[in-house]
């Protein structure tokens, strides 16, 4: 099998236990975290009050930092071509490394899309979307009642997919570490270990 039948347990010379990736893609990844838990965060707090001013301020925030995570996924990509390609941080069988490759452009056409998909449906419920009281951005869509329950839909069941995402990111970044051991998280850590 072009010498990639190997024992589970073993690590390829061209692997190197200390293998990690660039402090700005580093940097990215765990500040886009950060964001997402803050934006679905700030969707559910918003559920359970009345107030109708704090429930603008919440959503205007919530859009704000929407499209923070945007301009940091088009970061991210920036970072991963200029670093491309990226040495090998753990043996992996072809499927596994396509399905990790797989996973990894759903989670940056996500990070892309619910954000866009956002400015979409409150242009199209006619409500201005401000970037953090900075400015304030055109409407991508036309006042729509019917296309901004249609964007809704597709919003929250986009949300739904990214938390999917990350949840099984996170699950293969622990299986990597604690069950193969392998560098796989530790090539992300956002500090070096000693």
């Amino acid at each position: 099998m072009n010498g990639q039948s190997q024992d589970l347990g073993s690590t390829s010379p061209l692997i190197s236990a200390h293998v990690r990736r660039p402090r700005a893609m580093i940097f990215f990844h765990w500040a886009t975290l950060i964001l997402i838990v803050l934006v679905v965060g700030l969707i559910f707090v918003r559920e359970g009050i009345e107030e109708k001013a704090l429930r603008t301020a919440l959503i205007n925030l919530h859009r704000s930092i929407g499209l923070t995570v945007a301009l940091l996924a088009l970061a991210r990509i920036v970072v991963r071509i200029k670093n491309s390609p990226l040495p090998p941080s753990a043996d992996m069988s072809l499927p596994a490394h396509l399905a990790a490759e797989a996973a990894h452009l759903c989670l940056y056409a996500l990070l892309l899309a619910l954000p866009l998909i956002g400015w979409a449906l409150s242009s199209a419920n006619g409500k201005p979307v401000s970037f953090f009281g900075l400015v304030t951005l055109p409407p991508l869509v036309g006042q729509d009642e019917d296309l901004a329950d249609d964007l809704a839909e597709y919003h929250e069941a986009g949300a739904w997919l990214l938390l999917g995402l990350v949840g099984v990111h996170a699950a293969a970044a622990l299986f990597h570490h604690f069950v193969k051991r392998d560098n796989v998280l530790r090539a992300m850590w956002p500090a070096r270990q000693r």
